[in-house]
């Protein structure tokens, strides 16, 4: 066992176990100090201190089980607008891959995170990147940015109902925050509602209207705080997310996470639908 380098002569680059394997998408800054903290991880063997540094070759894991990690310097990141098809698992715990290859992502050595994402019976926009410290700076404040949903409904649906939906604050004991609600009405027992909500799980959403008799045949996320599901991005396909939107994204956050933000505040982004 190689003797661990001091602070003071670690390897020029060398960065924080935190910040290294926060970077890896391993898990945030603050679970890594918990490990420590816990006995449950090592590097090359031995326990280390909060702040040590990680140099290439260094040998670490969790809970006995190698972590795969690499430095963070020179490192690319990527985050990627993908159009996920209800019912098509986001199973990104599978090997790299593996999950590369089924949902058609670029193969980048690295581990893919899913902000936020969506139950597998539902689908639309997924936001998913490579980098941890983006991933959990953006999912602590993912609960601010408002939604937008595309439900398909089947049912006796009413004006009522809607306004009904609109002002609710409960369902199923958890609570409810549907900012706007408009139905697009069609022939018979099939209709479009168009939805926002904060910090609303849809599985609530579909829970609310099933008690009401009326199922929710798909659900459809097309707008995930500033960004919103374009035209243009088949199902099953991804693009990167552009710097300006990545800027916007946490723009929107860190505005909604101001304490003088009204509750109900909109965001700064147009409103209108997609059209899926």
């Amino acid at each position: 066992m190689r003797t661990r380098p001091t602070r003071g002569d670690a390897a020029p680059g060398a960065d924080r176990v935190q910040k290294v394997l926060a970077a890896a998408g391993i898990g945030s800054r603050r679970e890594v100090e918990r490990w420590i903290r816990e006995g449950r991880l090592h590097v090359n063997g031995v326990a280390p201190a909060p702040g040590v540094k990680l140099e290439p070759g260094d040998r670490v894991t969790l809970d006995g089980r190698p972590v795969r990690w690499r430095a963070v310097a020179g490192k690319e990141s990527h985050v990627l607008l993908y159009h996920r098809s209800p019912g098509d698992a986001l199973d990104l715990k599978i090997a790299t891959s593996r999950a590369a290859e089924h949902l058609r992502l670029p193969r980048t050595g690295g581990r893919w995170l899913a902000i936020q994402p969506l139950p597998p019976v539902d689908g639309g926009l997924e936001i998913v990147t490579d980098d941890g410290s983006w991933a959990h700076r953006v999912s602590r404040g993912a609960h601010l940015l408002t939604m937008d949903y595309m439900l398909r409904m089947r049912g006796p649906l009413t004006v009522d109902l809607v306004e009904e939906f609109r002002t609710a604050t409960e369902s199923d004991g958890e609570t409810l925050t549907i900012l706007q609600a408009a139905a697009n009405f069609g022939e018979g027992s099939n209709h479009w509602l168009n939805v926002t909500a904060r910090a609303t799980r849809p599985a609530l959403v579909r829970h609310w209207w099933a008690a009401r008799g009326i199922i929710v045949g798909r659900l459809m996320r097309v707008r995930f705080g500033p960004v919103r599901l374009a035209r243009d991005l088949p199902r099953g396909r991804s693009r990167a997310m552009t710097p300006a939107e990545r800027g916007e994204l946490l723009a929107e956050i860190e505005a909604a996470a101001r304490p003088d933000a009204p509750a109900d505040e909109q965001p700064p982004t147009e409103r209108r639908n997609s059209g899926r």
